[in-house]
């Protein structure tokens, strides 16, 4: 389209048209908007088949609009302006019942004082003999030995990666489920894995020992845990809805997981477990904070857990 006169007039976009003519065809000059906006704006009045021509000065960008298709103009910008007013929509956060805490970091943190106590197993201390998880004493007579088996460690790499990937995903447990609450139900997703991991090898004999079991627990809690939110969040979940969590922590599980030299298929079992346990865990929770009681109760059951074990290891 081609200017035929110098005569604009410079409106907002909610304005109303001015119907004031000059002595030669007149043009109205809408703007200022943003380089994207007026792209959008664009290609609203190219679908009406609408002449314009665009202008930019210091301010931003303007569409040059003949005053006769000055009303038909406005209204459809501001029909797609209502039609898009709430999109794309704004991410909704969630809002984790429980607050950010130092208890995950001081149970990991634990591990490595223990680890201090055992040695590292090339010393072939007491603590593996009676505590490392072997399949078949764990499917016999010393099942204890799949919860005993997630505090040693081989050596002090070992121990310090465990404790730094386990206070991250303990942590985000715990946000969702309690202090309490949450390392019980990595503690025996854990333990399961170790069993399941057992049974993977009977009757072969395997050892293990290792808290990644438990950290890949934490990881299948926090996918399911997931699955269950968007279940909730939505009367119709969509596919990406069910495989969006999985895939997620698949994904963790490849990527930190699948190291030849690691128990490959103790991760996986711990995984596994922790999906298992998280779901109905997750559907109890109700995405809301339980009672203290709830959580102390929990959290003594966990430590109780761990050193009752221990002693049957030492006892029996």
């Amino acid at each position: 389209m081609r200017r035929r006169a110098s005569a604009t007039r410079r409106r907002g976009y909610g304005a109303p048209v001015d119907q004031e003519r000059t002595d030669e065809a007149g043009y109205l000059l809408l703007g200022p908007v943003g380089r994207q906006k007026l792209r959008e704006h664009a290609l609203v009045l190219q679908s009406m088949q609408i002449s314009y021509e665009i202008r930019h000065d210091h301010i931003g960008g303007y569409l040059l609009i003949d005053q006769r298709d000055g009303r038909r103009a406005l209204e459809a910008i501001r029909l797609y302006e209502n039609e898009n007013r709430d999109w794309p929509p704004r991410k909704v956060r969630e809002r984790l019942p429980y607050p950010r805490s130092l208890v995950a970091p001081l149970i990991l943190l634990s591990l490595i004082a223990f680890f201090f106590v055992t040695g590292p197993v090339a010393d072939g201390s007491t603590w593996f003999v009676r505590g490392r998880a072997i399949s078949d004493r764990i499917l016999g007579d010393q099942p204890w030995r799949a919860v005993t088996a997630l505090t040693l460690h081989a050596d002090a790499l070992h121990v310090a990666g465990n404790a730094l990937s386990g206070s991250l995903f303990l942590s985000a447990v715990n946000r969702r489920l309690g202090n309490g609450r949450g390392t019980l139900t990595v503690l025996v997703a854990g333990a399961l894995g170790n069993v399941a991991n057992a049974i993977h090898y009977y009757p072969g004999i395997h050892r293990s020992i290792g808290a990644s079991t438990a950290v890949f627990a934490a990881v299948g809690v926090l996918a399911a845990t997931q699955l269950v939110l968007n279940h909730r969040k939505k009367a119709k979940p969509t596919w990406m809805d069910w495989l969006g969590p999985l895939a997620g922590g698949l994904t963790l599980l490849g990527m930190m997981g699948a190291n030849p030299e690691t128990d490959v298929t103790a991760h996986l079992y711990g995984f596994l477990a922790g999906l298992v346990i998280g779901i109905p865990v997750g559907l109890h929770a109700k995405g809301e904070a339980s009672s203290k009681v709830v959580q102390l109760v929990s959290g003594a059951l966990a430590l109780l857990i761990v050193v009752g074990s221990w002693t049957l290891a030492f006892t029996l």
